[in-house]
């Protein structure tokens, strides 16, 4: 027996207010599925925030009322439908924000999180700001294993311009060539997009000036990856990005806190 049979005897009939609280400033995010859960757990709701609110400390998001075994099981599962999500959606909310417009901030790593979780991730990500696609046109990426499966970037770049209507994107990361030779050959070939995924300001560096120097850079965009904080930010865009990608820093996020308390109806 659930001690909980036990303990909430007494209680029968009895009805309860429970209000969830922020406890920290951020941006919420998973509202739709807590609405959901709520409901599957015979929750009435009385109000709900929007996704993407503003928070402060102390802000309601949500207000219910219900029996003792739906608040106990409400206590359970309520705050794990937007704590993490909360916690992505204002880490990316952060970056968007030092960014000010001046590159496109994305985060791709939800494809690396469990599948249970990748679309309240991807979500999160989008109701802070950030993109969860490195462009929003249709496009091919062609990563360091098409290239490897290619036998080299211009045959993969090559095969991919074949599609009509995408955007082709390549990874860089100076593994069969040098990163310029490698730039200058994507860029020969026709893709749109170069992927500088070393992690290394330096290396942007290289691929903006060859881009310069030989007149492909304003039909190409700069993309940088790999470990990007941030504090690294600043120096990324100066080094010339056009699209940052942002991993762990922004889907690593710590959750966002929140409190569940209970008041007699």
């Amino acid at each position: 027996m659930d001690p909980r049979d036990f303990l909430f005897a007494p209680l029968a009939g009895n009805l309860f207010i429970l209000e969830i609280i922020a406890r920290q400033q951020g941006i919420l995010a998973g509202t739709g599925k807590l609405q959901a859960t709520a409901q599957e757990l015979g929750l009435e709701l009385e109000w709900i925030a929007s996704e993407g609110m503003k928070l402060e400390k102390g802000t309601c998001i949500c207000r219910a009322r219900g029996d003792a075994w739906q608040i106990a099981r409400a206590e359970e599962q309520l705050l794990g439908c937007i704590g993490k999500a909360s916690g992505v959606a204002t880490a990316a909310a952060e970056m968007v924000n030092r960014a000010q417009g001046r590159v496109r901030i994305v985060c791709g790593a939800w494809k690396k999180v469990p599948a249970e979780v990748r679309q309240d991730l991807r979500r999160a990500i989008a109701t802070g700001g950030a993109g969860i696609r490195i462009v929003d046109e249709p496009f091919v990426y062609l990563d360091k294993n098409y290239v490897r499966m290619f036998g080299g970037i211009g045959l993969a770049v090559r095969r991919a311009r074949a599609l009509e209507g995408r955007v082709v994107v390549v990874q860089l990361r100076g593994e069969g060539a040098p990163l310029v030779e490698e730039a200058r050959e994507a860029a020969g070939e026709g893709a749109h997009i170069l992927m500088v995924d070393t992690g290394k300001y330096e290396d942007l560096v290289l691929v903006r000036e060859v881009a310069l120097k030989e007149n492909f850079r304003e039909r190409v965009k700069l993309a940088f990856g790999g470990g990007v904080k941030k504090e690294d930010l600043d120096g990324v865009i100066a080094a010339g990005a056009d699209i940052v990608d942002v991993g762990r820093a922004i889907i690593d996020a710590p959750l966002l806190d929140f409190s569940l308390d209970v008041k007699k109806y």
